[in-house]
């Protein structure tokens, strides 16, 4: 098993891990949850969530590293991230704020079913460029739902993550193939537990948690490729292939993030200054349960207009909308000229139920990036 014990990120987050968690779980109800009912990402990209999440054929940016590491061939330059964090939060917590607080058991029974989702991922000191890549990153995860509205009880997940990845391209055919891998190793340090309401009475309540507290690394690599088609009236479309997570990332008690089979489509234009990418994606083919092999739920599409190209490869503005499975989505950036600092929003959902258009989960991610 690979250790962590030099990294960077490890001396750093290792002090606050269990304090941070804990706080966390006992500042909304108790604690966090991660269902089965939606599945497990290491890292995903706000500007992916803003044209639907169809990024498996882009992959034209940092973020190739965790969509598909072939598009790591395609950077023209390289990418250096000094500081890159981000956030999501969805409706059940804005509107969670607005409750009258007075009346602790109605404000609980109109929560009970509902997801309380949040997570904050950070990057930082990590460079993209062509042919190569390497990221340090950590990430929160907050997701909490209340069951059962006679007695009201949690489900409990809270932990925090972080770790290393790294990956290589090449292109063969005259580039026109491109072939990548990546390997990731991450510590992820959290709990997970049932709490019932008494559970809050009892005064070891806190050392009880503590108790279930648990560590472990997981690491995998992922394997991907894009092929680019001839040029067709000034569209570039390219066929995409990506196996991520190999062999599974068993944390244990706290989830498992599955093996996934990927394919991806998508083109690139320019028209009168603009640039223009039409994408569409068929995510995790090969889905261990029927729960998530759902053509509906698993098509995800979008659309991205780009002026004002700058140096680090994004565009000074930029435009975003496309679906994620049954949901649309929008999203912008602002890429700053002349200052080192990238904005991105993303107004996306999420499928919570069992069933494509079940239970949607509305989400509003923001990220700020330091780079050049």
């Amino acid at each position: 098993m690979i250790e962590l014990t030099h990294y960077p990120l490890k001396r750093a987050f290792h002090p606050w891990i269990r304090p941070l968690v804990l706080l966390m779980a006992l500042v909304v109800f108790g604690g966090t949850i991660l269902h089965a009912d939606e599945p497990q990402y290491l890292r995903r990209s706000i500007r992916a969530l803003g044209m639907g999440d169809a990024f498996v054929a882009v992959a034209n940016d940092e973020n190739a590293l965790f969509y598909n590491p072939a598009g790591l061939q395609t950077l023209q330059q390289h990418i250096v991230e000094i500081l890159t964090i981000n956030a999501t939060l969805n409706q059940n917590f804005t509107d969670f704020s607005k409750e009258d607080s007075s009346d602790q058991s109605a404000v609980i029974g109109r929560m009970v079913g509902k997801k309380f989702y949040a997570d904050l991922n950070l990057s930082a000191l990590s460079i993209s460029g062509p042919g190569w890549g390497y990221s340090l990153f950590s990430g929160f995860r907050f997701d909490a739902k209340i069951r059962n509205p006679t007695v009201p009880y949690f489900e409990l997940l809270s932990y925090l993550q972080y770790g290393a990845i790294g990956g290589m391209a090449f292109n063969f055919l005259d580039e026109t193939l491109f072939v990548g891998a990546s390997y990731k190793v991450i510590n992820r340090n959290g709990v997970r537990k049932d709490l019932h309401v008494v559970d809050f009475l009892d005064d070891n309540f806190s050392d009880q948690l503590e108790d279930d507290f648990s560590t472990k690394i997981a690491s995998s690599p992922d394997i991907g490729v894009i092929y680019i088609l001839d040029k067709y009236y000034h569209w570039e479309p390219r066929l995409a292939l990506v196996v991520k997570n190999i062999g599974d990332m068993d944390f244990g008690n706290t989830g498992k993030v599955p093996m996934s089979v990927d394919v991806g489509v998508a083109t690139e234009s320019e028209f009168a200054g603009f640039n223009l990418i039409l994408a569409m994606d068929w995510v995790d083919l090969t889905a261990a349960t029927t729960q998530y092999r759902s053509f509906k739920r698993n098509l995800k599409m979008g659309v991205e207009i780009g002026m004002w190209k700058r140096s680090n490869t994004h565009h000074a503005l930029s435009f975003r909308a496309g679906r994620n499975g049954e949901y649309g989505t929008w999203g912008l950036s602002l890429n700053i000229p002349y200052f080192p600092m990238k904005i991105d929003y993303a107004n996306w959902s999420e499928e919570v139920g069992n069933v494509a258009g079940d239970i949607e989960d509305k989400r509003q991610s923001i990220q700020i990036s330091f780079n050049f």
